[in-house]
Parts: structure tokens; C-alpha cells; sequence
């Protein structure tokens, strides 16, 4: 089979290349708390991340690093103080997670609300802005 002249400069497919960036288990839910809810610090994001435990968020953020969607400070204090924050990269993947946020909140309200009403997703992060973001099965890990 002969490729086309579009197909053969094609080294991988560019969506599931996104989703190698982005799709192991909590890089999306990491990368949600630092871009819509500020979330710098690897306690913040370690309370914040559902069902998350510290190993698996200093991975993540290493890898997340590795594929340049965040840099790593290091302040020289006692205790030693580290913060996250999002490259360019990251910062440009902001309407994906709107986009995933809005089909969920239209499609899948029965899912992600209480009330099973669907609302907008800009209306949803009105409602969490500035609390833990809903939970649901982990709730009491924090009580």
C-alpha cells in the first residue's frame, strides 16, 4: 500500500499523541488543579487530586516534567519548599480540559451531580472556585 502525500509525513497520530501527555492515570486531574484552581504545591495537589497517594503524584509530576508540562522550583529553605508550575505546553492544553468539563456537565449531569441537573461548566467552577473540588468515593479520606 502506497501512503498519500498527508499520510506520510504523519509520525503519530496527533490525538493519540496529546494522550500520551496527558492520559495516565491523574496527569488530567493534576493538571486541572494547577491550571483552574491555582494548586502549586505537592501537598496541595496531593489533597486535592482524588483518590491520589504520594507516590503516584511525585511520579506523575516527574514524568509531567520529563514531557515539559511543568517546571520544578526548588527554594532553599528549611524546610525545603518546592512549587509546580505549568510551561507554555501546559497553559495551551486550558481549552481541552474546558471542552471535557463542558461535555461532561452537559451530557453526563446524572453522573457529576447531586442534583442531576446539567449546568455549564463555567457554572461549575463558579461553584468549586476556591474549595476542594467535589468529591465523592474518597470524601472521608480528608475528614
Amino acid at each position: 500500500m502506497t501512503l498519500s502525500a498527508p499520510e506520510s509525513i504523519l509520525k503519530n497520530c496527533p490525538i493519540r499523541n496529546t494522550f500520551q501527555l496527558i492520559g495516565s492515570k491523574f496527569a488530567i486531574l493534576i493538571l486541572r488543579d494547577m491550571m483552574l484552581y491555582g494548586r502549586t504545591r505537592f501537598d496541595q495537589l496531593l489533597d486535592s487530586v482524588e483518590e491520589i497517594n504520594s507516590k503516584t503524584l511525585s511520579l506523575r509530576l516527574r514524568e509531567m516534567e520529563r514531557d515539559g508540562l511543568v517546571t520544578r522550583h526548588i527554594y532553599p529553605e528549611v524546610p525545603l519548599r518546592v512549587e509546580y508550575a505549568l510551561t507554555d505546553k501546559a497553559k495551551n492544553l486550558k481549552p481541552i480540559l474546558e471542552q471535557m468539563g463542558e461535555f461532561s456537565t452537559r451530557y453526563c449531569a446524572t453522573d457529576v451531580f447531586r442534583d442531576r441537573k446539567p449546568r455549564s461548566f463555567k457554572e461549575t467552577l463558579a461553584i468549586t472556585s476556591g474549595t476542594k473540588f467535589l468529591k465523592t468515593s474518597d470524601e472521608s479520606r480528608h475528614n
